[in-house]
């Protein structure tokens, strides 16, 4: 449409291919032949673009979104759930509030060495091969390629400048990042790269929707949290999932709340925490001795971080020192969510569901999780009806018989008052069609370390349980901001 506008305002022919010709006033230079009225304003105004320079390219993005020099600011976290530009190599030890969930337009240049460690949105596996969506950029002589699971798109640059990867996010349609990586060129030699703009503040800031729907108690106050070695427990074999191993606590009763019965088997879970994105094995080492399991997303098309340090030998190494891993897959959202990213189409919802858990196990396998190990689906909490409880019950439905099926456990995190309710009523009442997750994973900010949450249909071996929001723990100089767990349920190991 652009190039069709242009043609007309510079060469003044008529619409629709036909050539019309110049009048005798437009041929003698008549004035009042070529004044025109002024054309009126336009309701939709285009918004502003702006020049983005980096490693010998450059392309024309919102004027709006912040960049991010990732160069100059390791720290800064490469989230998907607010508009953003980053230039750089992500991090190691990325500054992200816990938790994010979400996804919207963004755009990431990863020079060759980033894009070589894996570092982006599409880090699990070939997106060539996963892409529906080839297309050609002859501007720099590369192949635009999409995950429709993932919702992004990407273009790896090899040749005349920096090699690299460059490539965006998007929630519901790529069209407008598609746009972006359209204008993809080489820029003109001794154009200087593009200076940050945004703030350490904006991207560290925490969601506006996490937390707010998971219970009616109110989030737990931002401290710094001490790490603290403990002396080991006594260990215990009988508790399902949990290596020989690991130190173990003992977990009573809230005091306030009536006794439940005595559970068939002593219950002995594990201190443990989850964060956006996975840390570094040097602060996995150090957190060993407070904590035993780690909650780290894998993937989703709400996937709100870069994946960090995520890979097989991430995993290798974090289990040989005794970590429980939850692999945690964040896909599409209740209908009801009051966040923003993608949500489940009511009437697709079971199709959308058998599409999650086959994109869920992929990504789980290419970062080494065997067969057995159990996979959560992250349900953020959501403002439930009828409707929208069926929608929600049917996606997670198909989705644990396709997980299932691939040989893994499924296990769900929601909130108590919405995810966790639904799926314990369709599971009491026996639902018919319904399939209910192995394990469970409560998100309830009581701050009280227990997996006495009620009588639910999941036994205390199969519940995990998110008990404090973004908590703030320092280890050895290094912060991050992580929610905290007891570690009941079944983890990779």
């Amino acid at each position: 449409m652009r190039r069709a506008i242009a043609a007309v305002v510079v060469a003044g022919l008529a619409l629709g291919g036909a050539v019309a010709a110049p009048s005798q006033a437009a041929v003698r230079g008549d004035v009042k032949a070529r004044v025109r009225p002024a054309a009126p304003a336009s309701k939709h105004r285009k918004p502003a673009t702006r020049t983005v320079v980096y490693q010998g390219y450059e392309f024309q993005a919102p004027a709006s979104w912040p960049v991010y020099r990732l160069d100059k600011h390791p720290r800064t976290c490469v989230r998907y759930d607010i508009h953003a530009i980053y230039l750089g190599t992500p991090g190691p030890e990325m500054l992200c509030p816990a938790g994010l969930v979400g996804r919207t337009e963004t755009i990431s240049f990863i020079p060759v060495t980033a894009a070589s460690a894996k570092s982006g949105p599409s880090i699990q596996g070939n997106t060539e091969e996963r892409s529906v969506y080839p297309q050609r950029l002859a501007t720099v002589h590369a192949i635009m390629t999409q995950d429709v699971e993932e919702h992004d798109l990407q273009v790896k640059l090899i040749g005349s400048g920096h090699s690299a990867t460059v490539f965006g996010t998007y929630a519901n349609d790529p069209a407008q990042v598609r746009a972006v990586l359209e204008t993809l060129r080489l820029a003109p030699a001794g154009t200087p790269p593009s200076g940050q703009t945004g703030t350490q503040q904006q991207s560290a800031r925490p969601s506006a929707t996490r937390g707010s729907l998971l219970t009616e108690s109110a989030p737990a106050p931002k401290t710094p949290a001490k790490t603290l070695v403990k002396k080991p427990l006594p260990t215990y074999t009988s508790w399902r999932g949990v290596p020989s191993q690991w130190p173990t606590v003992i977990v009573s009763p809230n005091p306030s709340q009536p006794a439940p019965p005595p559970p068939p088997v002593a219950a002995h879970p594990v201190g443990g925490f989850d964060s956006c994105t996975a840390p570094t094995t040097a602060i996995m080492h150090d957190l060993r001795g407070a904590y035993a399991a780690v909650g780290v997303y894998i993937g989703g098309a709400n996937s709100a971080c870069a994946y960090g340090n995520l890979s097989t030998g991430w995993v290798n190494t974090v289990t040989a020192a005794g970590w429980g891993i939850l692999p945690t897959y964040v896909g599409p959202q209740a209908p009801c969510w009051q966040g923003h990213g993608v949500l489940i189409t009511p009437g697709a919802a079971a199709a959308q569901g058998s599409a999650a858990a086959t994109d869920a196990v992929s990504r789980a396998q290419q970062v080494g999780f065997q067969t057995g190990s159990p996979i959560y689906y992250d349900m953020e909490g959501y403002l439930s009806n009828a409707s929208c409880t069926a929608t929600v019950l049917s996606f997670l439905s198909a989705w644990d018989q396709g997980v299932t099926a691939a040989g893994y456990l499924t296990g769900v995190y929601s909130s108590e008052k919405s995810g966790i309710a639904d799926l314990q009523q369709a599971t009491a009442t026996s639902m018919p069609g319904f399939t209910a997750p192995d394990a469970i994973w409560i998100a309830h900010w009581d701050d009280n370390p227990s997996l006495h949450d009620g009588t639910l249909a999941w036994p205390l071996s199969d519940r995990s349980k998110q008990y404090q929001g973004n908590v703030h723990l320092t280890v050895k100089g290094t912060t991050l901001f992580v929610d905290k767990d007891i570690v009941g349920g079944p983890v990779a190991s």
